[in-house]
Formats: structure tokens, sequence, C-alpha cells
């Protein structure tokens, strides 16, 4: 009997384990050839990051055939894992496939020595085949998507016309036997589920890796598969899925699937959380998909997504995007907010044909088109094989780019000396947007999604709008220049620290995100480190809002800025409490007529530690608007 080795490994969080997707198909599929089922067996999966030195010689058997399944998040491991491999077992036989292998690189091997196949596309059928031919010692030349060291680049992949030729690991057991063997290890686990309903994605933006021509069509997986693969998640008690689907909501059975996910959850509990990527049109069905869930108080989903990327026109043509019509964008918005559904938009900086004023005014069109909810502008990072990646279009739009990190945010490594570093592509300039530029954009995004969509001063932006007219972009603009050039404030500090940190990522190797409660923190998204830093200085903050306003605009607006900073839910505080205004600051900031309010949290009555209330608010909850206190207006009785 041969040893076969899955490996498909992702960073752990706590307690956490993701059960492996795309390994897991590739062996489901090769058990349907009676060969292989016999002749081999699974001895050992992969699927957290465990040092490569060690976990090859603490082995118990002989590993003639690994498979990995590789992304840029486990990419260097990967290939590190593999060196170990082939040091002890040399005629151990190490095939990969994955988004991360460049299917048009001739030079593949010179760069990967340590893998002997590489699989390009989707891989079941040419994973079976490999595998038979390795029992009958027959090469492996001329078999679709397959890319052996031996021998040539293959044509590049076709798709796989039917889903249903795979079994499901969930269905067959494999999952199970994973779960098993895990625990039997490690302990109890909570366990996360990847899942897909289909494949494919009908848009071609020039960003994404399945914007690729080869994931046009879509093909999907029946509908009785779904729902029993989805009863064994509720029986199983899985908390988060996360669903690999590109575009939730654009077909008529993502209602039925949702509608079927949150009747288990009802009945069970489970799955706690289905995080989709949200469909780029068809707003009329995933509203209803939206209402569905709110109705049924199973809060599924964390918010409803309008992924714009970019305003900018060219920039638009350039990477294939579109958006919705702004009309259409404002209506459902609006729509959103009357059912307190949270939404969130994203950016991505620096785009191909963006400039430093185009991102803001982008920025400005979301807020007034009524993006009141949460906003990420995300740095643009290129990929093997999607279009932004290759030599021709980087060419063709100046991208310039550093080797970067991969997104550490969040991560906590016990061993940092050890940790295996992944790495992409960082851009740091284009033809429109110099270097300077770029992290311009980077610290104005931070400084006014820290203030507005992270609360700190949305109510401030919101006054200085409503009643002066002064837009939001262009109060942080005066900010982003006065807190720069007085560092020595808290404002100033976090400016200054946050760029410091986004450099190393750049130019030293430096890890993204910020530590800011001590040696052994996570690594905390930049806005949330700040959050958390401006939650610990309140009083220090209101009074730097109080100078900055008088310095700059010649007021006194002392009601708004603390009105501003009641509103920031502080789990220290007793709730419900009433707080006196003046009829100014709540006709701008709320759209009140009287001056007495009521606040309140709905997890006031939490008795948070501090970590815990960090976590929850600066991460977990942050793009649900977890920051607000809910109000409402208490009338002054006549004397």
């Amino acid at each position: 009997m041969n040893n076969l080795l899955l490996v498909q490994v992702v960073d752990k969080y706590g307690p956490n384990s993701f059960l492996p997707l795309a390994i897991s198909y590739q062996w489901m599929y090769a058990q349907t050839s009676e060969i292989v089922k016999n002749n081999f067996r699974v001895s050992d999966v992969i699927i957290e990051k465990k040092s490569p030195k060690k976990y090859v010689e603490s082995i118990d058997f002989e590993p003639h055939v690994v498979a990995l399944s590789s992304y840029v998040w486990n990419w260097n491991y990967n290939r590190e894992l593999s060196k170990e491999i082939k040091k002890k077992y040399p005629n151990c036989l190490i095939i990969t496939g994955g988004p991360n292998v460049d299917k048009r690189d001739v030079d593949f091997f010179k760069k990967n020595e340590m893998f002997d196949i590489a699989v390009l596309g989707e891989g079941e059928i040419a994973f079976k085949e490999i595998l038979e031919r390795y029992l009958k010692n027959e090469n492996y030349d001329n078999i679709p998507h397959v890319f052996p060291k031996s021998g040539k680049l293959c044509e590049q992949p076709s798709r796989l016309n039917n889903l249903e030729i795979i079994p499901s690991p969930i269905l067959s057991g494999f999952y199970d036997w994973i779960i098993e063997k895990v625990e039997k290890e490690i302990g109890p686990q909570i366990w996360q589920v990847t899942y897909e309903t289909l494949r494919g994605c009908p848009y071609k933006c020039a960003f994404c890796d399945i914007g690729d021509e080869y994931w046009q069509k879509i093909k999907t997986f029946d509908l009785e598969r779904v729902y029993n693969e989805i009863d064994w998640m509720s029986d199983k008690k899985i908390e988060y899925v996360s669903v690999c689907d590109s575009n939730w909501g654009m077909m008529e059975r993502d209602k039925d699937i949702t509608r079927y996910v949150i009747q288990k959850k009802l009945e069970n509990g489970y799955p706690k959380f289905w995080d989709v990527t949200w469909a780029k049109s068809n707003v009329e069905q995933i509203y209803e998909i939206a209402t569905m869930d709110n109705d049924a108080k199973s809060r599924l989903f964390k918010g409803i997504t309008f992924a714009m990327q970019s305003f900018n026109t060219d920039t638009l043509l350039a990477t294939n995007r579109f958006n919705l019509k702004q009309d259409k964008v404002y209506s459902y918005l609006q729509k959103y907010r009357e059912q307190n559904i949270s939404t969130y938009s994203e950016l991505i900086w620096p785009m191909p044909n963006e400039t430093y004023d185009t991102l803001k005014i982008g920025i400005q069109k979301l807020i007034d088109l009524g993006q009141k909810d949460f906003l990420m502008v995300h740095p643009l990072v290129l990929t093997y094989n999607a279009t932004m990646g290759q030599p021709w279009y980087m060419e063709k739009h100046g991208l310039k780019y550093e080797t970067v990190p991969l997104d550490t945010f969040y991560l906590s490594v016990e061993d940092l000396e050890n940790y295996i570093v992944e790495h992409t592509w960082g851009v740091r300039e284009t033809n429109t947007a110099s270097e300077e530029d770029v992290f311009k954009g980077h610290s104005f995004s931070h400084l006014l999604i820290v203030l507005y969509y992270y609360g700190w001063g949305h109510y401030l932006l919101e006054y200085l709008f409503n009643k002066y007219g002064y837009k939001h972009i262009d109060v942080i603009e005066k900010m982003l220049l006065y807190f720069t050039n007085t560092p020595e404030t808290l404002i100033g500090s976090e400016i200054k620290k946050t760029d410091e940190s986004l450099k190393s990522v750049f130019y030293n190797n430096g890890f993204w995100g910020r530590q800011v409660l001590g040696e052994n923190d996570i690594f905390w998204e930049y806005k949330s480190a700040t959050s958390i830093v401006f939650h610990q200085n309140r009083e220090t903050l209101r009074q730097e809002f109080l100078k900055f306003i008088n310095d700059e605009f010649n007021m006194d607006l002392d009601d708004v800025i603390q009105l501003n900073m009641d509103m920031c839910f502080d789990y220290r505080i007793s709730y419900p409490m009433a707080k006196k205004y003046s009829k100014d600051t709540l006709k701008y900031c709320l759209n009140l007529e009287e001056n007495l309010l009521y606040l309140n949290h709905y997890d006031s009555g939490i008795n948070f530690d501090e970590k815990t209330f960090y976590h929850t608010s600066y991460h977990y909850q942050r793009k649900n608007r977890y920051w607000r206190c809910q109000f409402s207006e208490l009338q002054m009785k006549p004397l």
C-alpha cells in the first residue's frame, strides 16, 4: 500500500481549524479509480503550519506521494515542507497545484526544484491520472493540466464540465476522519468549513485570480447535495462557513440555499456564520436574501457588500470592472438603513489610472451615496494568474511593486523567529500615482476610516458637513496636514506610527499591522490598532479635536465632540444613560429636534474584560457599526 500525504495549510487562529476543501476534492475524485483506491491510503493530512523539519522527523511512515494545495497564504510553507521531505525521502513524488501555480511560467521548476509535478487549473482529473501512472511506473507526459518537471509546459487548462463527478468529502465521511484524527492529536477544535456550491465567475476584473477567462463559465453542484452537506455542518456544530462562490446572490438558487441555512441555524444554532462574497449586481435579489436573514434574526451575515473598488471611469475601463449605477446604490443603501442592516464598501488603492485626488473623490461619493456603515481601502497586491499580474499589464500602467509579506492582520505567532513568512507583490507606484502619493493615500484612508467608520469623529464630520457644507474629505485633509505637523499629539503619533509600519512592510519585510497590547499581542489591522489607542486615551482625543477645530475653523464645538465621544460605546460605562446636548448639536448630527438623548448599547450588560472588548469591537464586529450606541429622544417635561 502506498502512503499519500495531503497538505492544505493555513495560519491557525486559536482553537479554530479549517477543513481542507481543495485537497480533499483531489483525493475524493482519485478514488473513483479502483486501482488508486486499492493501492493508496491517506496516511496523514496537514491543515496547520507545523514546523516542516520537526514534522518530517516525526512521521512514522514513508510518504510515497505528497500533494499540496498552494495559494499565497501557504506557498513558502509548502516549498519548505517539500524541501524537508525531499531531503529524507528523495524518491517521494511531490505534486503541487492551486492558484499560486503560475500557468504561464515555463521556468517554474528552475524556481521551484523541490516539486516534481505542477497541476494547472482544476486538478481532479489530472491528479487521478497521475496516481494511476505512478502505480504503472509510467511517465507523466501529455496529461491535460499537468506540467511535469521532465516535460514541457502543457497547454492552458480546460474546465471541468460536471462537478457531480467529484464525491463529497463531507458526505463520504472523509471530513469526519480528519476531525477525529486532528482532535485526537491536539484536542477539541472549533471547526470551520471552506465551501463552494459552484465554481466560476462571469466577470473579468483584472486584479482578481478568477477574473481570468478560464473561470468565465459557472458550474454548479447539485442542490440536494448542497442541502445534505449543510445538514452535516449543522449537526457537527460548524460555527463558521467561508463560502468560496464569487457572487452570492447572483443566482436564483442562492435564495433557496440561504433559506435552508437559516432554517438549520434556527433549529440547531449552526452554522453561526455564512460568510459570502456578494454579487456585483442583482441588488434586488441580494436585498431579498439580506431581509430574509434580518427578518429571521438569524444574523448569518456580517453585512452586505457594495464593492466599488474605484469610482474613476478610466480605472474601471483599465481593470474591466463595472459598478452599479449610483442612483441604484443610493436607493439600496437607504433601504438597508431603514431595515437596520449593516453594509460595507471596498476600494482598492492604488489602482491603474487612479490618482490621490480621484481616490478622495471616490470616498466622498460613497459617503454622499449613503455609505455610513463601513469602508475598507485595500492595498493593491498582484498575483501570478490575474491579468494585472502579467508583465505586459504592469508595463502598460507603470505598476511598480515590492515583494512584501502577505497580510498578517490579526495573526498571533508564538515563535516569530521560526515563522515561515508568505509573500506577495505590493504596488508602491503607478503611472498616475507617485510613491509619495501612494503612501499619502494610505495615510488619508487610514485617518478617514478610523474617524468616520470606526466612529471616533463620525458625528463631528457629519456636523461640519450638514451645517456648514464642509466635505468630509476636506476636513480629513486638513486634519492629516495639521496632525502630521504635530507628531507629538495622540493623533499625530498614530498617523506617524501607521505610516512607519506600512513603509516597514514595503521596504524592511515587516509584518502588516501593529501590536499595541504588548509583545505577545496579535498584529492588529491599522485602523483597529489606532481605535484601541483612542479608546485608551478618550479624553486626550477629545481635547485634540477641540484644539484642531478651534485652530482650523475658529469654532467651539465642545458639545458636538462630547456627543461623538458618548456615541462611541465604552464597556466601562453603565448604560442606559440620559444626556443633554444643544438642539443645534442633535439637529445636525442626528436629525433630532429635542435636546435630551437616551443612550444604550445591546451589549451593555456584558461583563467585558479589556481584550475581549477590543476583539469584539475592533475586529469581529467592526463592520457592523458595533462602535455606535443606540439612541432615542427624551422630551423635556414642562415645569
